[in-house]
């Protein structure tokens, strides 16, 4: 699809989509990364904010994120947590220790501010449409395997 914009051709959606992936990477550094979290821990302190998980369902829940190429898991990312006392783990679940709840109520405004930012200039059915945009072209890739 060669689509342009004012006369300007715009960029393959591949090279917008991981431009706009290392942006939102560079900015949560910046924004939470100050406070000792990456953005990976701060996915799984929010994924286990409803209750435990079990090893499985954090790695299919971060599987989008993790460069398993590079040998990126979960449990490089949990264990710090772990150790800061963070998250518990008990058995096969995971969950957030009281003071974990804290850190992720105290980072909410700043995560809160990046998606702002990151969405400033679209309103709510823009954004919507465009979430929906790339859920279809992800379903169209997994359909075609």
């Amino acid at each position: 699809m060669n689509t342009t914009d004012g006369g300007r051709r715009q960029p393959p959606i591949g090279y917008a989509l991981r431009k706009l992936d290392r942006l939102i990477e560079e900015r949560f550094e910046r924004t939470i990364g100050k406070r000792g979290v990456t953005r990976r821990q701060w996915q799984l302190l929010n994924a286990l904010v409803d209750g435990g998980y079990s090893s499985a369902a954090l790695n299919d829940t971060l599987a989008p994120f993790l460069d398993r190429a590079a040998g990126e898991s979960v449990q490089q990312h949990i264990d710090p947590l772990m150790q800061q006392g963070l998250v518990h783990h008990d058995g096969d679940a995971f969950t957030l220790t009281d003071a974990g709840r804290g850190l992720l109520r105290s980072l909410a405004t700043d995560v809160q501010a990046l998606r702002e930012l990151t969405a400033a200039g679209l309103d709510e059915r823009q954004y919507e449409q465009t979430v929906a945009n790339l859920q279809t072209m992800i379903h169209n890739l997994e359909g075609a395997r």
